[in-house]
């Protein structure tokens, strides 16, 4: 039973950890995009956090000082290629699709 108990949490362990490194890396890079491709300066960003969902797998959520009530969504479609999903206006990023 140990054996099993401690294969099943070094599981857990590694899933959750995994999803935090996919989580940071994200952040990581659509603060950077926004920062030195979009023009955004450090405190335009109030938060940038990246969550697990069903459709876009990882949505990251942003937050900006300008606009603190809103929740603006950008994924990366898995190609480092951001788009803003939700909301459609204003958009916040040059390049519209």
């Amino acid at each position: 039973m140990t054996i099993a108990a401690s294969i099943i949490i070094l599981l857990v362990i590694g899933i959750y950890a995994a999803l935090q490194f996919k989580y940071n890396s994200l952040e990581k890079s659509l603060k950077e995009y926004l920062i030195t491709v979009e023009g955004y300066s450090e405190s335009d960003i109030v938060s940038v956090k990246a969550k697990l969902s069903s459709m876009p797998k990882f949505p990251v959520y942003v937050i900006f000082a300008d606009d603190p009530d809103t929740n603006y969504i950008f994924t990366d479609r898995g190609a480092s290629d951001w788009t803003q999903l939700d909301p459609k206006k204003p958009q916040r990023l040059k390049k519209v699709d």
